[in-house]
C-alpha cells in the first residue's frame, strides 16, 4: 500500500464526522469523504496511518443511496458542508444511525430511548450567523482540516440577510490585502453580537419548548451552565420559581441582564468557581441541572461537583456526540440516561445537536 495507489472499495456506512468506512481487499479500513453509503469507488490512497488510510473519490462505479449534485461550487473544498452530496432524507437516515452506535455502549446498564431526529423541511438558508476567515485580499471559509482559505460568492447554509451581508464584505475585500489574518463574524440584526447564540433560526423556539418538556413540570428550579446570551433563560423563566444562570462571557452576561427578567440571577465566572454557591440556595426536591457547554463538553471539575451534589434531573444539550458519551460515562455514579432527543440543528454538516436526559438512580424516568 502506498500514497496515490487506486483501489475498489464499498462504502459500509458512514460515520459521525461525515466520512465513509470500507475495507479493502488487502482488509485494511479506508475512509472516504463525499461518499454515499452502499457506493462502489474507485479510490486514491492519499494518507496512511498504522490502523487505517485515507482515500478520495477518483470514480463512482455504482452510486449509493441518495447521492445527488451538490449545489454549492465549493463543496469539497470548503471545510463548512459534508452532506451536500446526499439528499436529506439520506442524511438523516445516517444521523440517526450515528447516534444509536455512538451510544450502543449505554444499553447495558441504562434503559434509554434515543428518539427520531427533529429538523425543519428545508436544509439550506438557515443559519443567523457565519464565522469568516480575511486574508490577502481572500474572504471566505477554511478548507477542512487547514488555514487555507477557501474564497466564497455565497453560502447556501446562511441566511438571506446574511448573504447580503456578505455581499458587502467581498465588495471590501481589496481592502484586507495583508498577510495577517482576519477573522469576522456575520450575524443577523436580532441576534447578540456577542457570546453564544443557537444558529439556526428554523429552529430557534423549538429548541426551547424540547428543552422545556425534557425538564418537566415538576422542576421549577433551575441552575443553568454555560448559559450564553440567555437563550434558554429567557423562555424558562415563564414558569420557574428561580434559575441560576452562570456564563462566563462578560460581554454575553451584560446583554443576558439586559433582558430584565424576573427571579433569575445572571452570574459571571466559570461554571466551577460559581456552582456550589448556586446549589447553596435552592431547594433540591425541586431542581435540576441545565448544561449547554461548548464541543469540547463540562470540565472534570463540574462532573465532581455535580456527582457530590447530585439534583433530580440533569439536561443536557450537546453538539458534539462524543464529547457528550464521556460525560454521561462521567456521571453514570449517580445518574442514568433516560432519553435522547436529536435535533438537525445543521443541516448538510457533520454535526448533531441532542437533548439528553439524565435523572438520579433512584428518582424518575420522566
Amino acid at each position: 500500500m502506498k500514497i496515490g495507489q487506486q483501489s475498489v472499495v464499498t462504502i459500509e456506512k458512514i460515520v459521525y464526522g461525515g466520512e465513509g468506512i470500507g475495507k479493502l481487499e488487502e482488509g485494511l479500513v479506508i475512509f472516504v469523504p463525499f461518499s454515499a453509503p452502499k457506493e462502489k469507488l474507485r479510490v486514491v490512497i492519499r494518507e496512511i496511518k498504522k490502523n487505517y488510510v485515507k482515500g478520495t473519490i477518483k470514480e463512482i462505479l455504482e452510486k449509493g443511496k441518495g447521492r445527488v449534485l451538490p449545489p454549492c461550487p465549493s463543496y469539497g473544498s470548503c471545510g463548512g458542508c459534508a452532506y451536500q452530496h446526499l439528499d436529506y432524507e439520506t442524511e438523516l437516515e445516517i444521523k440517526q444511525a450515528q447516534l444509536e452506535e455512538i451510544f450502543s455502549c449505554f444499553k447495558k446498564n441504562h434503559s434509554f430511548l434515543i428518539q427520531n431526529i427533529v429538523h425543519g423541511t428545508f436544509p439550506y438558508g438557515y443559519r443567523n450567523r457565519i464565522s469568516l476567515h480575511v486574508r490577502n485580499g481572500k474572504v471566505g471559509f477554511y478548507e477542512k482540516a487547514s488555514n487555507r482559505i477557501v474564497p466564497i460568492k455565497s453560502c447556501l447554509i446562511a441566511s438571506e440577510k446574511i448573504n447580503v451581508l456578505l455581499k458587502k464584505w467581498l465588495n471590501q475585500k481589496r481592502k484586507c490585502v495583508g498577510p495577517k489574518t482576519m477573522h469576522v463574524s456575520l450575524r443577523e440584526p436580532d441576534i447578540p453580537s456577542y457570546g453564544f447564540y443557537q444558529v439556526n433560526r428554523y429552529l430557534l423556539e423549538k429548541m426551547r419548548e424540547l428543552v422545556d418538556e425534557t425538564i418537566g413540570r415538576e422542576i421549577s428550579q433551575i441552575i443553568e451552565g454555560y448559559s450564553g446570551a440567555g437563550f434558554f433563560t429567557e423562555y424558562l423563566k415563564l414558569r420557574m420559581e428561580k434559575i441560576y444562570a452562570i456564563e462566563e462571557n462578560h460581554l454575553s452576561v451584560k446583554y443576558a441582564k439586559a433582558l430584565g427578567l424576573k427571579n433569575v440571577f445572571f452570574i459571571e465566572g466559570k461554571v466551577e468557581d460559581k456552582l456550589a454557591d448556586c446549589l447553596s440556595q435552592i431547594e433540591t426536591a425541586k431542581a435540576a441541572y441545565l448544561f449547554d457547554p461548548p464541543k469540547e463538553g463540562i470540565s472534570k471539575e463540574v462532573i465532581s461537583l455535580v456527582n457530590s451534589h447530585p439534583l433530580p434531573k440533569l439536561i443536557y444539550v450537546s453538539c458534539n456526540p462524543l464529547t457528550l458519551k464521556r460525560d454521561i460515562q462521567r456521571l453514570e455514579k449517580n445518574y442514568l440516561l433516560r432519553t435522547i432527543k436529536p435535533v438537525d440543528l445543521f443541516p448538510k454538516t457533520p454535526e448533531i445537536e441532542c437533548i439528553a436526559l439524565l435523572t438520579t438512580k433512584n428518582g424518575s424516568q420522566r
